[in-house]
């Protein structure tokens, strides 16, 4: 299965054009990836193309091995004496060829003292900026957002991760499947793990529930990235049509009493096949006519959830076309929306949107539910059509209906009982009543003719002389100005009155979309990409970037973006709408106009983002506050232990110089040769002492770095016990088969290991059992005694400076502490346990390195 990209746009002018990366993945060890890999390494070499392998891992399997060969293959790079070989990034530029093999992705660069915490994946990038094709392979649990999930599956946390806009960027990834069953084949035949390891992965990680989990997961995210590479090819295309590749129902609801009904029925339509997707969809109009309240809607989303779909509150005039651009952004395949019978108004206004919503659907499929009772759906309660106006046109055509045809109707009715002209101040307050409707049914300007219609209807027919504009009383004439600037005055009132109200239901409208932006953000927490998508959704767009103003460029720089492609995905972002969210940050968007009030709603989000942010980049320094207190701690056990300890030494040297010096008492030369040994063992400990401190000063300034390699525990344990002969006829050595290798900095192992083997004779009965096992992604080095044990009491401050295990005030050499700190250091833990039949036992964890057994 292969999934294929649109191809990353050229660099500009000038230029080197960026390398492609293609990725082989799949859902465990095993299954072929660096085997492809390399067939289409040998593929290129017959076309006649440069392939340059720069990393491959064979781990022991003859088949990858012997598809090595053929291939020009470049040494591995040695850092600060590491025993594991890393790719010369260096070498590589310098070579420059058309192709590169980079195996395992997610690989953790050893040795690094520039970063220690490198990423292979980091240096394929300089090589793809470098204008290099790389070929490289990636197992599906160490895709960053999927550890927990792997976790759960198979109880083995991934320490190697790969971020997931890594693998999303990538311009080809090509699925390498295999059956679990035939996995499981070739794990039992020794293809892929040898002995005992074998067997242990079958009863464990290789389990049949573990592989079938895990396929299903690589192919659930593959097909989620080949719909996203679609969605950005209609994009680019400009395509609106749907094109219905996976089954995604959405359904409209206003809110109503009826809208369970309808998302009961739209998850029966999405239940009918497999890998369904609902979307309950909520259009929040700006005209007025969306009244419902936040209770009503809050039941419909708990009920959307329980039903397994998604709640979305959406902002839009048009219902009608809010709700097709919402179901062509998710590329849904079908409509569901409701058709209410509560009243005559309301059965009319939902046919007629029925069918706007049926001529513009196109190829989405739309179904008409209509709910016994009160209306439901969308159209329950909307007229016909919505304005951007506040009046529609049916409302404007009323008021100036009423405004040109009532005050003739009134005046005929009134001439035909040829009132006294005493009573024309009552009967112009009939003609205030039209006004009054006027305004109400089409604002300001049908109450205005109304006024004037009026005003001349009276003044003609009604007062003496009649058939003349001339008024000879002074009683009319008071009444009829009168009359005219009361009937403004109203008409003007009626009118803001309804503008108010017009802006009153435009705040609730924006309110249920704040309401719903904020519930997203606490289901979403921190995650920006999270938060991006939901206001792309919220508001129709076709992408929402987040950028940042840099100074040393002179230049918005994205730092996240909803693209499909991501940050690779290059746009000119002064051609869209852009919010402003600070000084120096931005939303810069590509879709329909942003209006005025999304604005604001946008920016109140944006307050949001931009407090993420900041926790961000306050985190980042705790973090390194952190790092610095750890390595403080460091050299604090390592100074207080060592210092606890210089007084032994030279207390010796000074006893021994002393004795050396007594002239009057000649010395035998036994003794004399006794006190010169004496004397040398003291210096040798006082220079291990020294050294130490040195050491940790130079670790605490950054000025040392912790060397993290992988090292052989039966090594390790074989070179403390060739340092101190003594304790070699005491200790008891077991290396379980099998074991992998371990990361950790060989000089700070042994002597922590020296140190919990004397701690252990001091304090237990010979002889101690040093045992070294492999337990989930970590190597336990156990050091095991049977003397009188620890108390649960004292374990938490039994690693702390200057504390013993008993009241002998016997110095330990370095001290438990400065073995913690050491642990730490190496990204380890120490911790005591209790021994079966009495002792305690010491347990340094490592991380394990990946690659297979080692030994």
């Amino acid at each position: 299965m292969e999934q294929r990209l649109v191809e990353a746009h050229n660099a500009p002018t000038g230029q080197p054009r960026r390398g492609r990366l293609k990725i082989y993945l799949g859902f465990a060890p095993g299954v072929g990836k660096t085997c492809a890999m390399l067939n289409e390494a040998h593929e290129l070499v017959a076309q006649g193309r440069s392939v340059l392998v720069g990393v491959v891992e064979d781990h022991g399997r003859p088949r990858t091995a012997a598809l090595v060969e053929g291939l020009e293959v470049l040494p591995r790079h040695y850092e600060h004496g590491s025993m594991y070989g890393e790719l010369d990034v260096e070498a590589v530029l310098a070579a420059h060829p058309d192709t590169v093999l980079v195996d395992e992705l997610a690989h953790t660069v050893l040795g690094s003292a520039q970063a220690p915490d490198a990423k292979r994946w980091q240096d394929v990038h300089r090589l793809l900026d470098a204008g290099i094709n790389v070929l490289s392979t990636l197992n599906i649990q160490h895709v960053e957002s999927l550890n927990d999930v792997v976790f759960a599956i198979t109880g083995v946390r991934q320490r190697e991760t790969l971020p997931d806009r890594v693998l999303r960027e990538a311009d080809q990834i090509e699925l390498v499947d295999l059956s679990p069953d035939t996995l499981r084949v070739r794990l039992a035949r020794g293809l892929i793990y040898q002995g005992d390891t074998a067997q242990r992965a079958l009863d464990h990680y290789f389990r049949l529930g573990n592989l079938t989990a895990l396929r299903e997961l690589a192919l659930l995210w593959l097909a989620d990235k080949v719909e996203e590479g679609m969605a950005q090819y209609r994009t680019e295309r400009d395509i609106h049509a749907s094109w219905p590749t996976r089954e995604r129902v959405v359904v409209g609801v206003s809110g109503s009493p009826g809208s369970d009904v309808l998302i009961r029925r739209g998850a029966r339509i999405a239940g009918r096949v497999a890998d369904r997707e609902l979307v309950v969809v909520h259009v929040a109009r700006d005209d007025g006519f969306s009244r419902r309240p936040p209770d009503s809607l809050r039941s419909l989303q708990k009920l959307t959830e329980d039903l397994g779909g998604q709640w979305r509150v959406i902002a839009g005039d048009e219902v009608a076309d809010t709700l097709l651009g919402f179901a062509r952004t998710l590329n849904a395949s079908q409509i569901v929306i409701g058709l209410g019978a509560s009243t005559r108004r309301h059965r009319l206004g939902a046919t007629q949107l029925s069918k706007q919503i049926i001529n513009q659907a196109g190829h989405v499929d739309v179904h008409i539910v209509a709910a016994e009772g009160t209306g439901a759906g969308v159209a329950s309660e909307a007229p016909a059509q919505a304005r951007r106006n506040y009046l529609s046109t049916g409302r404007k055509a009323v008021g100036w209906g009423v405004a040109a045809v009532a005050p003739p109707l009134v005046t005929l009715a009134l001439t035909a009982f040829h009132p006294s002209p005493d009573y024309v101040g009552a009967v112009l307050l009939g003609y205030l009543t039209i006004v009054v409707f006027a305004a109400l049914a089409g604002g300001l300007r049908p109450a205005i003719l109304a006024v004037l219609s009026g005003s001349l209807l009276v003044n003609w027919f009604l007062t003496t002389p009649e058939h003349t504009l001339t008024i000879t009383e002074p009683e009319s004439l008071i009444s009829i100005l009168f009359f005219f600037i009361v009937a403004v005055c109203v008409a003007w009132i009626v009118d803001v009155a309804a503008q108010r109200t017009h802006q009153a239901q435009q705040r609730q409208a924006q309110a249920i979309v704040l309401a719903d932006l904020a519930r997203g953000a606490i289901h979403e927490g921190d995650d920006l990409p999270s938060l991006l998508r939901r206001i792309q959704q919220t508001f129709s767009l076709h992408r929402v970037d987040l950028q940042r103003w840099a100074p040393e460029s002179h230049q918005w720089v994205t730092l996240e973006s909803t693209s499909p492609r991501g940050l690779v995905d290059k746009w000119d972002p002064e051609a869209g709408e852009r919010v402003e969210l600070g000084p120096r940050l931005r939303l810069s968007m590509a879709g329909p106009e942003i209006r005025p009030e999304q604005r604001t709603m946008i920016e109140a989000r944006g307050a949001r983002i931009t407090a993420i942010l900041d926790r961000q980049e306050i985190d980042a320094v705790r973090r390194a506050a952190a790092a610095l207190e750890t390595s403080n701690r460091v050299g604090s056990a390592l100074l207080a232990a060592v210092s606890h300890d210089l007084r032994t030494p030279l207390a010796s040297i000074k006893a021994a110089v002393s004795g050396l010096m007594l002239g009057d008492v000649p010395l035998p030369p036994e003794a004399h040769a006794a006190l010169i040994e004496s004397i040398e063992e003291s210096a040798d400990r006082l220079e291990t002492v020294i050294g130490n401190l040195l050491d940790m000063s130079r670790l605490n300034s950054g000025t040392i770095a912790v060397h993290q390699r992988r090292l052989r525990a039966a090594e390790i344990i074989e070179a403390v016990l060739a340092e101190q002969p003594e304790l070699r006829e005491h200790i008891r050595v077991e290396v379980s088969e099998g074991l992998p290798a371990l990361l950790g900095d060989s000089g700070l192992l042994q002597r922590a290991l020296a140190n919990l083997l004397r701690n252990a004779l001091l304090h237990g009965e010979a002889p101690v059992l040093m045992r070294a096992v492999a337990v989930e992604d970590t190597v336990e080095i156990q050091v095991i005694d049977h003397g009188p044990g620890i108390p649960e009491d004292q374990r938490e401050t039994l690693f702390t400076p200057f504390v013993h295990r008993n009241d002998t005030g016997t110095g330990l050499g370095l001290g438990l502490a400065v073995v913690r700190g050491f642990a730490e250091a190496m990204h380890g833990d120490i911790r005591v346990d209790d021994t079966p039949g009495g002792g305690a036992t010491m347990i340094l964890s490592l991380p394990a390195a990946t690659g297979g057994s080692d030994e």
